[in-house]
């Protein structure tokens, strides 16, 4: 504790418990966010799922949660099992709905939700059979390690944790925090869906995604709180940027890493943020175009119809 200010030192601040549950999120994270390379236009055949693709996908899962209201870790968890399996098996796109549909439904059975697989192919104008997706689900299962009692790995996770990080450091803003909590963490859930959705920024860590949407959504609430720009308030800011500086390190996160992934979040989060004002603006002027999510989704719309799927 320093005792001319009253703030913690960062090894105060990054308690054993919260420093525990970031090496177990660490031992895992690659094993749940595999390298999406894989699946780049340039080494799939044709007819098989690429990166553009699986992109659709995601956005289509987006879409999904939304209008079935589902939790944000059954859109997570399921992009983690879809992920998976792609890298892993290489798969006609013809089949990319179902498969999509059937991890979604492996990951509201997980987070033990009551969802008709029917419901699923009726709101998803999917093509393919109830059954289909029920087969395509064991087939899902049995070629990627799902273990009812461990949850995936995914960005989540980490944001969870770096949010205990800030509320333990902040003094003065801790009120801020506090009265907006739940709106502050909806935020960056959305911002880590949109992320995810994009290739671009998905076959990042999961920890470094979490950090960067953390770090900036952190920097504008703790703005906050710096109306006078006092020497006071300042510390803790240079405080809150040393402890992003141990995360970083705990996470072996190297710089350069960092500022490539910030320059790809940046860049998607700016088009999210451009589609988002423009959707705003058509609605009041009494054009009633579909949200962007909904948009994304139009682009499963010249898949053929799905074949009796076999093992």
């Amino acid at each position: 504790m320093d005792k001319r200010r009253g703030w913690p030192v960062p090894d105060a601040v990054i308690s054993k418990p919260l420093s525990f549950d970031l090496e177990e999120f660490l031992q895992d994270e690659n094993s749940f966010r595999p390298n999406l390379s894989a699946i780049s236009e340039n080494d799939v055949k044709h007819g098989e799922v690429n990166v553009t693709l699986r992109d659709g996908a995601v956005c289509m899962l987006r879409f999904l949660r939304v209008w079935l209201d589902l939790p944000h870790s059954v859109f997570f968890y399921s992009v983690s099992y879809l992920d998976m399996f792609l890298v892993k098996m290489r798969v006609q796109d013809k089949f990319l709905r179902c498969l999509t549909l059937s991890c979604l439904h492996i990951a509201i059975e997980h987070e033990s939700h009551n969802v008709d697989v029917a419901r699923l192919v009726k709101v998803s104008q999917s093509k393919c059979t109830s059954c289909d997706v029920l087969r395509m689900a064991d087939i899902v299962k049995k070629k990627i390690p799902i273990k009812g009692d461990k949850n995936p790995i995914t960005p989540v996770d980490f944001l969870d944790v770096y949010i205990k990080f800030f509320i333990n450091v902040t003094n003065h803003w801790e009120h801020i925090v506090r009265k907006g909590l739940n709106q502050i963490k909806e935020r960056m859930y959305i911002l880590l869906e949109v992320l995810l959705a994009d290739s671009n920024t998905a076959y990042f860590r999961s920890s470094a995604i979490a950090l960067i949407v953390f770090q900036n959504e952190a920097e504008k609430i703790m703005s906050q709180g710096l109306p006078n720009k006092s020497v006071y308030y300042l510390g803790e800011v240079l405080q809150f940027l040393s402890v992003i500086r141990e995360i970083q390190l705990k996470c072996k996160l190297k710089n350069s890493e960092l500022k490539s992934c910030y320059l790809q979040v940046s860049k998607v989060l700016k088009r999210y943020d451009g589609e988002r004002k423009n959707n705003f603006r058509r609605r009041h002027n009494w054009n009633f175009s579909m949200p962007s999510v909904q948009m994304s989704a139009k682009r499963f719309s010249y898949y053929p119809l799905f074949e009796t799927i076999t093992e």
